[in-house]
């Protein structure tokens, strides 16, 4: 559940969502992408209103279901299950949604496809069915696919919750090149390290509110609740060597 809650997310930045389960944090991409409407409250994505908007003084409207639908794809939401087709290849995976839900010609949608898993890594792979990937590889993949349409804003629930070590430094490494060509992110993670290595700003999470945000070094540092000071001293110790932070865009 969400409470009073506000968060600005300008172009280009990175911001990680940190906080123990139940805080809010999923649930937040699920009203973000309008998977789960909110009860109350505003949205906006590019600078354009999405599920709800003011049409008057005092006047709040619902968007239309295809009105939602037509800006959905402007969101890129990797899910923390990934949600990709198992049977099909990685190109498929890719190559599926930009036709059905963008229209796309399928040759065109091929080969914005292929460009991307190349760019990714998995060239080699696109014929490969999912299944008979690593789990590093499907998580590209689903990169790949959220990429393929475009969004304004790129989505992430717990990039890494499922990944060992070595393969959550290949995620990391991901979405600092990400990170570098300018693509804005919301990254939800329980990770300190992760959310430090990666985030130009952390919003710490409980109870559907953001308690405390800031750059990683300071917020870290110096946390200014006892809230977030118990959280950091609780966390687990984390191995994701020493990495600088990324500057946005």
């Amino acid at each position: 559940m969400l409470d009073d809650f506000y968060l600005d997310v300008r172009e280009g930045e990175i911001v990680a969502l940190l906080g123990p389960s139940g805080c809010g944090k999923s649930t937040l991409l699920r009203c973000v992408t309008w998977l789960e409407p909110p009860d109350d409250g505003f949205i906006e994505v590019g600078g354009k209103p999405f599920g709800r908007t003011r049409v008057g003084a005092g006047v709040i409207e619902n968007q239309s279901r295809t009105a939602i639908d037509r800006m959905r794809p402007s969101i890129g939401l990797v899910f923390q299950q990934l949600n990709l087709w198992p049977h099909m290849t990685a190109l498929e995976n890719v190559v599926r949604a930009q036709c059905v839900v963008l229209g796309r010609p399928r040759a065109e949608a091929e080969r914005r496809g292929e460009s991307l898993l190349s760019r990714l890594g998995l060239g080699a792979f696109a014929k490969r069915p999912v299944h008979s990937l690593s789990g590093g590889q499907r998580q590209r993949v689903a990169i790949a696919r959220a990429l393929a349409m475009d969004p304004a804003v790129m989505l992430f629930d717990e990039p890494t919750s499922a990944l060992d070590p070595e393969l959550v430094g290949e995620v990391l490494a991901l979405l600092k090149t990400l990170a570098s060509q300018g693509t804005t992110m919301l990254v939800v993670t329980h990770s300190v390290g992760f959310a430090a290595a990666l985030a130009n700003r952390i919003a710490f999470m409980e109870g559907g509110r953001i308690v405390e945000e800031g750059a990683p070094q300071s917020l870290l540092a110096s946390p200014r609740t006892e809230r977030l000071r118990a959280f950091l001293q609780h966390a687990a110790p984390e191995r994701l060597g020493t990495v600088a932070p990324v500057a946005a865009g």
